[in-house]
């Protein structure tokens, strides 16, 4: 086998002189997907709420923890409600229109071409702008200066910014929409917009350059009598343009528009540009310095190089005036006794207008001055929690944001959710990921892929799973490889996991990744927040060089004690493939699969050395070859479920 893979290395890298590698966005957003699959069989807005309009103020900072805007202020979830693609929000969360629907796949007229469509609709839900209530009821007039504003940024984390005949739009309900009578019956007026505002599409770039911020508020007036009825609505859209591509597998999501902090109320003016708050900016950050995960015992054996010094902690103020204000942050153990805490005292912190970010060091940075646990057990997992709050007498100022740091069986710099999609070109390229073991020798006993769906599940192609040892600080020499395929499993952040048999024996720094046997992009999810460059190596031509792209794509060896087999596991025990005579130089080649099979519906797929298939039959004993000229070929078994197969190689030789 180790022959065979330097000779295939050597074929393959013949083609590889233009390797390169190459980010795309999304073709199906796995978190909407996932979320769409669960909610399927529910209605989205319960109870009729949009029958029963809302009273001001209309408010949202899209800050909770979920895909699909609050149905307690909108009336559709075509937007995506998320931490992952907006660059220095206002506050944590945002809601992003892009190019894919409300099914966590791109629109049916996605397609690549001059012209731009209208994609994702944002809706709110019926608004009162006839009256208001308090503090007693009276008929609402554009005297009483109503404004709706809200905070807005092209691209974010999206590899592919909205282009200038791309653009985002706010528009607000001028008719609702109704049947018309005429003669003979009636015929569907559908909802009668007035265009309020728009911006043309740019890069995040030109944006700050144009703007010296990464959000721009906007402040829109609302002062033509025909809006003040008891039925008032807004919505935001955005037209999508895709650039054509000749490679259908390297097409994807695109013109991203990222929307926050949505304030609808009476009383203001155009210098109403705040709404007071204390908040945190990001997510809680991993306690590790180079890991969001990794295997307990690793930690264990060496956590004063593990455990970060100092975090690293966004908060703003986003009112006109300093605040006095304490941070602390808590970890704890659930279940256990163990708990630890930080305290960064108390500081004024200035208005976002005079310093965006707390610099205090206290609270931006605030240092680790302990140690998780170590202990013999397998696993662990601490709550980390952070508050900011004021700190004078009856303020409700303040925000807290919470994650968990795990210990598992496996390394990740990745977070789980993929903002793109990773890929090379072409064949022959390879990629090797770092990781490194603090106890050795330890056991490589699987290695998780994360794989995007893609339009035409053009990625499913052959590819190589590698592991390299270590050279002078990169990767040495294949100590493993075997044939694979692309697998993909629905439920969210869920991995495929290709199980390493027999079990590899690995000591000190070590390399996971794959080599490439096709052009086609294999669509590996790429995490945009979490930024492991250094650790990503390419080799398109016999010499190994850091990734040019900030991001970690989602691969996770896991390390250590036996794993069971699971739901989308790949495992190479399961099954083995036998073919005789081989090299085959007659017409049929035999097939035998140890162990008992019965399934009559598995297939086979026979494909060339470049992955392409030349050959698929439901299972047969014997396979009538005579089609094929002669060379080499891998033959695939695989049931009808995906979960078991194997793969085998043949020649034919006439």
């Amino acid at each position: 086998m180790r022959f065979f893979f330097i000779v295939i290395i050597s074929f393959l890298t013949g083609f590889a002189g233009l390797a390169q590698e190459i980010v795309t966005g999304l073709q199906v957003n796995p978190m909407v997907r996932a979320k769409a699959l669960e909610s399927s069989r529910e209605k989205y807005l319960n109870g009729g709420l949009d029958t029963i309009p809302m009273t001001l103020p209309f408010f949202d900072d899209f800050s909770a923890s979920q895909v699909f805007p609050s149905k307690q202020r909108w009336i559709d979830k075509y937007a995506f409600q998320n931490d992952d693609f907006c660059v220095f929000p206002i506050n944590q969360g945002v809601v992003t229109l892009d190019a894919i629907n409300d099914t966590g796949t791109m629109y049916s007229n996605a397609v690549p071409g001059p012209d731009a469509f209208i994609a994702d609709h944002l809706t709110s839900r019926y608004i009162r702008l006839d009256s208001v209530f308090t503090p007693s009821p009276r008929a609402l007039t554009p005297a009483d200066s109503v404004y709706l504003s809200f905070y807005y940024q092209p691209q974010g984390r999206a590899m592919h910014p909205p282009q200038p005949v791309d653009s985002l739009i706010l528009q607000f309900l001028l008719k609702p929409a109704h049947d018309s009578v005429v003669p003979g019956g009636t015929f569907p007026i559908p909802d009668l917009w007035r265009r309020m505002w728009f911006a043309n599409g740019m890069s995040l770039d030109t944006f700050y350059l144009q703007n010296n911020r990464y959000f721009v508020h906007v402040m829109v007036p609302v002062k033509d009598t025909v809006f003040f009825k008891k039925n008032f609505r807004f919505q935001f859209l955005n037209y999508v343009s895709l650039a054509s591509s000749a490679e259908p597998s390297w097409q994807s999501n695109a013109d991203q528009w990222n929307i926050d902090n949505v304030y609808l109320n009476k009383g203001r003016n155009r210098h109403d540009t705040v709404y007071p708050e204390l908040r945190f900016v990001y997510r809680a950050p991993s306690m590790l310095k180079r890991y969001q995960s990794m295997p307990y015992p690793q930690y264990c054996n060496d956590p004063t190089n593990e455990v970060r010094d100092t975090l690293d902690i966004l908060m703003t103020n986003r009112d006109l005036i300093p605040h006095l204000s304490s941070y602390n942050y808590y970890v704890t153990e659930p279940g256990s006794g163990f708990s630890k805490s930080y305290s960064g005292g108390n500081f004024k912190i200035v208005s976002y207008d005079s310093i965006p970010y707390v610099t205090y060091q206290k609270f931006a940075h605030p240092a680790v001055p302990f140690f998780l646990p170590v202990n013999s057990t397998d696993s662990a997992s601490f709550l980390v929690t952070h508050i900011v709050k004021e700190v004078t007498a009856g303020s409700t100022l303040g925000d807290t944001i919470s994650a968990y740091q795990n210990f598992f069986d496996y390394y990740a710099y990745d977070d789980g959710t993929p903002e793109a999609s990773y890929g090379l070109n072409p064949a022959g390229a390879r990629l090797a990921y770092c990781f490194k073991l603090n106890k050795s020798p330890d056991t490589l006993r699987a290695i998780r892929m994360y794989f995007n769906h893609t339009l035409s599940n053009t990625s499913i192609q052959w590819f190589y799973l590698c592991v390299w040892n270590d050279n002078a600080g990169k990767p040495g020499d294949t100590i493993y490889s075997d044939l694979v395929m692309p697998a993909y499993a629905d439920s969210i952040n869920k991995f495929v996991t290709y199980h390493i048999y027999p079990p590899l024996p690995i000591t000190g720094t070590f390399y996971v990744g794959w080599l490439q046997t096709t052009s086609d992009n294999l669509s590996i999810g790429f995490d945009r927040y979490n930024n492991s460059q250094k650790q990503v190596f390419i080799n398109t031509s016999g010499s190994w060089y850091n990734s040019d792209y900030a991001g970690s794509p989602m691969i996770r060896p896991v390390i250590g004690k036996p794993i069971p087999l699971g739901i989308g596991d790949i495992s190479r025990k399961e099954f083995k493939l036998s073919l005789y005579p081989n090299p085959c130089s007659g017409s049929i080649l035999h097939l035998a699969i140890s162990g008992q099979f019965t399934d009559a519906n598995a297939m086979l797929t026979v494909t060339d050395l470049l992955g392409h298939p030349v050959l698929r039959t439901g299972f047969t004993r014997e396979l009538n070859v005579s089609a094929l000229a002669n060379g080499i070929y891998f033959l695939e078994f695989r049931d009808p479920a995906g979960g078991r197969h194997s793969v085998s190689k043949f020649i034919i030789s006439r």
